[in-house]
């Protein structure tokens, strides 16, 4: 993943890290009439599927994105089946600029245009395509294109914007964070003085919007020009209740230490912006220092008082923390505050989803992991009680709630259920969570003990998991291939860390498995012992390449930061450095780890972002691509 502003972002990015969408088909047809719709008008979408085996859907859902200056809002459509097409009718947002589209196809797929999306333009009464159309888009490859499947783009990101500046002037002081944040990312020729000059037109314009005022004052306030940086407060004084100045009460409370004269801040500073969208910031900072002052009983307590504008993952993070200072009364009290109101977020998704989630996608999303995350910590505390009884029902709603995917949840409610005698069930969950490609020897070990006790015995017991291992491998096999593309891998020049120049060229006609990584990703981190072990069983392997490209490092001596944590750690990796975080740009990477496999003609043909914390899946995931990479 990638390091983030604050707690609540973070949580953010692990909860949904995994959202990812397939493209299905090229030639599957999504049309919009009239063609050139304006805000507020009611348009018809009508979908035509490449796939022949779709003809029998009676319907089919279209999440539809518009966008603006701001992160997107999503409707879901219906299509009905009408003749050989599947139409719904839709309304436009009359703020949008234009709209995104992808087509749902199941739970796991979705038709987004091979990860271009389905774009559509809106055009003003004259017939012309609206302004803000190519800046919002833009939006779309730096932040929030994941929820359609597209792939991050700084560079096209870039060249949107400047092409709806040139086109549209007007638009600039609405999209000024984005473009200067692009520049700051991409450091093309010349972008220190674009950054300069763009700073000076924008300040320069009248009836500066809250939002601009702060973007320009945070920029005047890094480059060290504080007259500019005050001028940009002084025109904020107009609007005292405004984002500018929450925005520098949050910057106060950072300079708190006292935890009663911080309680003494978040309760005057409700009373003063009662409708902040930074209260729920506020909260997380509070939260976080009480953590590094190990004050969780008062974590607790504080969240609980201010539940209305608390995540329940706060109250996930004190109950771990908890958990691991052996506090397991606190534990379990943090996980019911946290299950009860994540169960009230669940039963009022449209008062706290996101407003770029539908309500299912965003149900299942926290189903799956936040809610799957604390049933399984509060079974597992209860198992270590003694309370069996209570731990085998809150491990099988952890079970239920991660759709059996997550497979150390399937073994803890395996091993519950075995501790219980109850071995039917234990092979069913086994089974089924082996089928899914996680046959790693720990699970292997659970699922012999349920075969010998339901049976009496481990006779057949070899042949039995000789079956099951070649099924579970054959049906990972069979899911990789459908997952397979065919891309031009970005041309690239880096250098190792002995400061030699390596090209992506010099590896035509090798496999090479790309891998994107830095020294504080946790992420990163986790899967490396699946990655060392992958590395030595290829190093005699000539047709078959690792490297590991080092990105977003933070560290001004990034090279001596990665050659001490190699070292330290033993890992026999070949790195080269990314030290401007182009290539991880041109590669389209949002988050790390993010490996391609490339085949030997110079074609990406996987991309896996992620890591979910099974080594032993993920070292025959990556063997099997590799083998399919080279058409085998």
């Amino acid at each position: 993943m990638k390091k983030s502003f604050s707690l609540a972002v973070t949580i953010f990015l692990v909860a949904f890290s995994l959202v990812v969408c397939s493209g299905k088909s090229s030639s599957s047809q999504l049309t919009m009439s009239p063609e050139k719709a304006k805000p507020g008008d009611t348009v018809t979408f009508a979908y035509i599927p490449a796939d022949k085996n779709l003809a029998s859907r009676e319907a089919f859902n279209l999440y539809v994105y518009s966008y603006s200056k701001e992160l997107p809002k999503v409707q879901a459509v219906e299509l009905k089946k009408s003749g050989k097409k599947w139409t719904g009718n839709y309304t436009i947002d009359k703020e949008a600029y234009g709209l995104v589209a992808k087509i749902k196809l199941d739970r796991e797929n979705d038709d987004n245009n091979q990860g271009k999306g389905y774009i559509f333009a809106l055009y003003t009464p004259e017939g012309k395509v609206l302004p803000g159309h190519k800046a919002g888009l833009a939006l779309a490859y730096t932040s929030w294109g994941q929820l359609v499947g597209i792939n991050q783009d700084l560079n096209e990101a870039l060249r949107l914007t400047e092409e709806e500046f040139l086109a549209n002037p007007a638009t600039k002081k609405e999209f000024v964070n984005s473009y200067l944040r692009l520049l700051q990312a991409t450091k093309k020729e010349g972008w220190e003085q674009k950054t300069k000059d763009f700073l000076e037109e924008v300040s320069a314009l009248p009836d500066l919007d809250d939002s601009t005022l702060v973007t320009l004052y945070r920029f005047y306030a890094q480059t060290g020009n504080q007259e500019k940086a005050m001028a940009m407060a002084e025109q904020a004084q107009k609007n005292p209740k405004g984002e500018f100045f929450q925005i520098q009460a949050v910057m106060q409370l950072q300079g708190i230490q006292a935890p009663k004269q911080r309680l003494e801040f978040v309760k005057k500073f409700q009373e003063e912006f009662p409708d902040s969208k930074y209260t729920e910031s506020i909260i997380g900072m509070i939260t976080q220092s009480l953590f590094q002052e190990k004050k969780l009983e008062e974590a607790n307590n504080f969240l609980q008082d201010n539940r209305l504008k608390a995540q329940p993952y706060y109250f996930y993070a004190v109950a771990n923390q908890a958990n691991q200072e052996g506090q397991a009364p606190l534990a379990l009290k943090a996980l019911d505050n946290g299950i009860s109101l994540m169960n009230e977020h669940l039963a009022n998704p449209d008062k706290y989803k996101p407003a770029y989630y539908t309500k299912e996608e965003w149900q299942e999303e926290m189903k799956t992991s936040l809610s799957a995350m604390m049933l399984s910590l509060k079974g597992n505390l209860l198992w270590k009680q003694g309370q069996l009884n209570e731990a085998v029902n809150s491990l099988r709603q952890a079970y239920e709630a991660s759709n059996g995917e997550q497979s150390g949840i399937s073994m803890d409610y395996a091993r519950v259920l075995l501790e219980n005698k109850n071995y039917e069930p234990a092979i069913q969950v086994l089974e089924a969570t082996a089928r899914k490609g996680f046959t790693g020897s720990d699970l292997m070990d659970l699922l012999k003990q349920a075969y010998a006790g339901a049976r009496g015995s481990d006779s057949g017991w070899e042949e039995y998991r000789v079956k099951l291992e070649t099924g579970a491998t054959e049906a990972l096999r069979s899911e990789l291939q459908k997952k397979m593309v065919e891309q031009p891998a970005p041309a690239f020049e880096l250098k190792d860390l002995e400061g030699k120049v390596v090209k992506l060229a010099n590896y035509q006609g090798k496999v090479v498995i790309l891998d994107f990584w830095a020294t504080w990703c946790g992420p990163c981190l986790g899967s490396f012992p699946g990655m060392k072990k992958l590395v030595e069983e290829y190093q005699k392997d000539p047709s078959v390449a690792f490297v590991f490209v080092n990105t977003w490092q933070d560290e001004a001596n990034k090279e001596q930061v990665v050659k001490e944590f190699l070292e330290k750690n033993q890992y026999p990796f070949y790195v080269l450095m990314d030290t401007e975080d182009k290539v991880v740009a041109s590669y389209g990477v949002s988050g790390i780890p993010t490996k391609f496999v490339i085949d030997p003609k110079g074609k990406i043909r996987f991309k896996s972002i992620g890591f979910e914390g099974d080594t032993e899946k993920m070292v025959k995931e990556v063997k099997l691509m590799i083998e399919l990479a080279r058409g085998k």
